[in-house]
């Protein structure tokens, strides 16, 4: 064997080597032989021989297969405690959309969220003679949608048209949203807070800066104002 012929590991590098294969050596010992062993190629075949010797020790044994639960605890010891697949750990998440969906589902289907589907259709006219535009404001309860219908007369190319709703009980502008020009009628959902405010409001169409006011308040002209009711065959019924 090459490299130093003592050392302070008892019994020499030979035994050490049959102790390190076996486990055997202490912690600060195992450090000492690895440093040697990196360097002495002839102990590192006694290591191999070592290995090799007490590998046919077990030849004549017959293998035993482990419990399972001895098995498992010999994996999580020595690789942790598995991982659950992911759709295990997506299962609590996937429950939760799912019930919420179903949720949803029955409100708006089964009756739990009723927006007033008996409730009339309200109808208000905003026209503006003196530009020839004729626009017709409609709220669906059922559905919750604001909707403005573009009857006649060219919208400003420049501008925008702003939909205002002042409630019967207040005095206050809220702004619905802006009449899109791309399209003849514009529809707008509206929350279910503010479609039970529009029985009796008031409707106004400003001319506003492209985008709509910058204040949150009518700054331009208003053009039209008409009050939401419904219409005589609806009343009638």
């Amino acid at each position: 064997m090459s490299g130093p012929e003592e050392t302070d590991l008892p019994g020499g590098w030979e035994a050490a080597a049959a102790e390190y294969v076996l486990g055997l050596l202490p912690e600060d010992e195992i450090r000492a032989f690895e440093a040697q062993l990196a360097q002495d190629r002839e102990l590192r075949q006694d290591v191999e021989a070592w290995e090799q010797y007490f590998a046919t020790l077990t030849d004549d044994i017959a293998p035993v297969e482990a419990p399972p639960q001895v098995l498992r605890r010999t994996e999580q010891t020595l690789f942790g405690a598995p991982r659950k697949p992911l759709w295990r750990q997506l299962l609590p998440y996937l429950g939760g959309a799912v019930a919420a969906a179903l949720i949803a589902w029955a409100a708006m289907f089964g009756g739990l969220l009723d927006r007033g589907s008996d409730a009339p259709h309200l109808y208000a006219e905003l026209d503006t003679p003196s530009r020839g535009l004729e626009l017709l404001a409609h709220y669906a309860p059922d559905s919750g949608t604001f909707m403005v219908r573009h009857d006649a007369g060219d919208l400003p190319g420049d501008r925008s048209l702003e939909i205002w709703m002042i409630p019967e009980e207040g005095d206050t502008p809220i702004s619905l949203g802006l009449v899109d020009p791309a399209v003849q009628l514009t529809q707008i959902p509206v929350p279910q807070d503010l479609g039970l405010q529009m029985p009796g409001a008031a409707i106004a169409i400003s001319e506003e800066p492209l985008g709509g006011s910058p204040t949150g308040q009518a700054t331009g002209p208003i053009l039209s104002l008409g009050q939401l009711a419904p219409r005589e065959e609806d009343a009638a019924e």
